[in-house]
């Protein structure tokens, strides 16, 4: 099948994945063996497919976290274009590097003053 990713700015990033004729976006199964062999289907408002869905092919809105790609993704379709038939969709997105850790501050050493017995 033949799994086009359509990229869209968000504040997640989608999962699509696909086992014979069910494809998986976001934990939700679409099973595609309903539309007859060289049929086709109209993508129903609210779902995430654009266009026209057939068994071969499918247009996928995918959503991705914008703060932490990179500004500047592929405007080459070929990039988001996946032709598969099981397991998950590779992520097209180029994402900015994941920040280095900052070090732990080192524990303070505390010197403890001795108590001055008191002048009695």
């Amino acid at each position: 099948m033949q799994i086009i990713l359509s990229p869209i700015a968000s504040t997640k990033t989608s999962t699509v994945s696909i086992s014979g004729l069910v494809l998986t976006v976001d934990g939700i199964d679409y099973d595609l063996s309903v539309i007859p062999e060289g049929g086709q289907a109209e993508a129903e408002e609210g779902s995430p497919f654009i266009g026209i869905v057939t068994r071969d092919k499918a247009t996928i809105r995918y959503e991705y976290e914008s703060m932490k790609a990179e500004p500047n993704q592929s405007t080459d379709w070929a990039d988001y274009t996946f032709d598969m038939t099981e397991g998950d969709v590779p992520c097209p997105i180029k994402w900015l590097p994941e920040p280095e850790p900052e070090p732990e501050p080192e524990p303070e050493l505390i010197e403890e003053e001795a108590e001055e017995p008191d002048n009695v």
